[in-house]
């Protein structure tokens, strides 16, 4: 068995593993109290762990695998298939965070019978919890494997099969033992190693390519390294972005997902706060880790490695040859430690959500309704075993994790706007949420049998457009939701929006003005966020004077935003 990893690298690997396998179980037995302490850790989670933890369970060992790809294909301006989904990022902290929190439930499936009324509503909680439990989670598990399966292939000849077969044993087992409480303090734990590693990746890269001077001088001129992309109105073949297709990135993409109103890993740590404003900071916190401060050595060691490797059959590969190609002995593994903890923060996140929804949408609610808290747990281990199955068949049929991003983001496009809806809205019901999703899905699957040569933007704004006019179609077909369902929801939510106009007059309940001011504060934060994540990409490209306006602008903005949360019930 040859491989390029020297012993050093193993003995780093063998190390760092056997540390999360002593975290992972090391809360066992709380998680073992009941199914809210196995998947929401009791709802005492502070906003540090919260936001570290989203943040790891996206530096997936897939996303630099991704994003390589963009950048390779259409320059940094490529990544804007990553950053528009900032803009949805910032409107979830400041529109739905508190919201999620306030509704007190397990899983976001379980809100549909708080917000929804008779068997539609029931009809549709099984429904979303096959479809985002099994799926949605199988799938991404699917290409996270995938993603795996084409780093180890980089870096060494040996079996991947057992490289495969050992880490997702020891995953499987502290998420099996430890439920949530495992996956927060791993996440915690795993986010700083696969930063790190990241981080000694791209240093090792622009050293081999002669230093910063060198790699900006090396594409000086380059629509390569423009922050907003090249565009025409038609496809081309290299470096240029159809405008259509940014427009759609900027406009549509970010709202047009199942991550509208937050998105099922993400709303399950939110509902693990200890209150609204943990779950307001952690948000916070997610956005700015994972969009602005990891991706920028990924761009870094992308950039050094379209000048090291050229062109190769397979644009996804630069990232993980990069690790062969510059790092010493040692450093690999610490690299290659780090893209492993990324892996498994990913797997083990969508193990214990995948097995929430399962259980409490499925099981509890449809089968077995009143057995003990030790009944329940046992089951969602059990599920956890048949959800990581499904998603390794699914992996052996995947070829790209670009591609597999892109068709389920336009799967699901067509139903994002009925999540928003849901909350500030009191005519929509469980008809507009199924009528969206099974429209959109079937939309989605046509067009990728039949019309797989489409732009992108074509696909989604085909798949949004159609869909969006059968679920408004559907929703006055079909009669509204009980008026005690929708009093008791406003009344616990309190969504302060003019949708609910009609139900609060009917019964004299009094709104804030929560979602004009939410999205007030949104737009400062989403201009917050760019003028922040471009000057960190100012400082890295040599742009020194616009950095450091650009991060004078971000300081002062983040000072407002602040000031609006009450850090006293923190």
């Amino acid at each position: 068995m040859i491989s390029v990893l020297h012993w050093s690298d193993y003995l780093v690997v063998i190390i760092y593993l056997i540390l999360l396998m002593l975290l992972g179980f090391y809360l066992t037995r709380r998680a073992s109290q009941s199914i809210e302490h196995f998947f929401l850790g009791g709802r005492k989670m502070s906003w540090w762990i919260i936001g570290v933890s989203m943040a790891a369970t996206n530096l997936s060992i897939d996303t630099p695998i991704s994003i390589t790809k963009f950048i390779v294909k259409e320059g940094i301006g490529g990544v804007w298939f990553f950053w528009s989904n900032a803009i949805s990022a910032v409107l979830v902290t400041f529109l739905f965070s508190k919201l999620w929190r306030r509704a007190e439930v397990v899983t976001d499936a379980e809100l549909i019978e708080l917000r929804y009324s008779g068997k539609s509503a029931a009809f549709l909680r099984l429904f979303k919890g096959f479809y985002f439990g099994v799926i949605f989670n199988a799938f991404i598990m699917g290409w996270v494997f995938l993603a795996l399966i084409k780093v180890m292939s980089a870096i060494t000849t040996a079996d991947i099969s057992i490289v495969l077969a050992v880490t997702t044993v020891l995953v499987f087992a502290y998420t099996l033992a430890s439920g949530f409480y495992g996956v927060l303090i791993t996440d915690f734990f795993q986010y700083f190693v696969a930063l790190g590693g990241a981080i000694l990746l791209a240093y090792f890269s622009v050293q081999r390519v002669g230093g910063l001077d060198t790699l900006i001088s090396s594409y000086q001129g380059d629509p390569a390294i423009d922050f907003i992309p090249s565009y025409s109105l038609s496809s081309v073949d290299s470096m240029v972005t159809p405008f259509s297709v940014f427009l759609t990135y900027l406009f549509v993409q970010w709202w047009a997902h199942k991550y509208a109103d937050g998105g099922g890993k993400h709303i399950q740590r939110m509902l693990s706060a200890k209150n609204e404003n943990h779950s307001f900071l952690g948000s916070l916190l997610y956005s700015f880790l994972t969009y602005s401060v990891q991706v920028w050595p990924w761009i870094v060691t992308v950039l050094c490695g379209m000048m090291i490797l050229g062109e190769t059959s397979d644009p996804e590969m630069i990232y993980p040859l990069m690790i062969k190609e510059v790092l010493p002995a040692g450093a690999m593994g610490l690299v290659l430690a780090s893209l492993l903890g990324a892996f498994m923060s990913t797997i083990d996140t969508h193990l214990n959500l995948g097995a929430s929804y399962m259980v409490n949408d499925i099981y509890k609610r449809f089968w077995v309704k009143d057995a003990s808290a030790k009944h329940y747990v046992w089951v969602s281990r059990l599920m956890m075993a048949i959800l990581l199955l499904l998603s390794i068949g699914i992996s052996l049929n995947m070829t790209s994790v670009s591609g597999a991003w892109k068709f389920l983001l336009t799967f699901a496009s067509g139903a994002g706007l009925t999540w928003i809806v849901r909350w500030f809205w009191w005519r929509a019901n469980a008809w507009t949420e199924i009528s969206g999703m099974v429209s959109s899905g079937v939309i989605a699957s046509y067009i990728g049998y039949f019309h797989s040569d489409w732009l992108y933007s074509t696909k989604i704004l085909t798949v949004v457009s159609l869909s969006t006019v059968i679920w408004v179609v559907v929703t006055f077909l079909t009669p509204p939701v009980k008026e005690d369902v929708l009093v008791g929801f406003v009344k616990k939510i309190r969504p302060g929006s003019p949708g609910w106009k009609k139900v609060c007059d009917r019964h004299d309940i009094s709104q804030e003005p929560f979602l004009f001011r939410g999205i007030a504060s949104a737009l400062i934060g989403i201009v917050c966020f760019f003028c922040f994540n471009f000057s960190v990409g100012n400082f890295v490209l040599g742009s020194t004077a616009l950095a450091v306006g650009l991060m004078i602008i971000a300081i002062a903005l983040f000072y407002v935003l602040l000031r609006q949360v009450n850090l006293k019930k923190v």
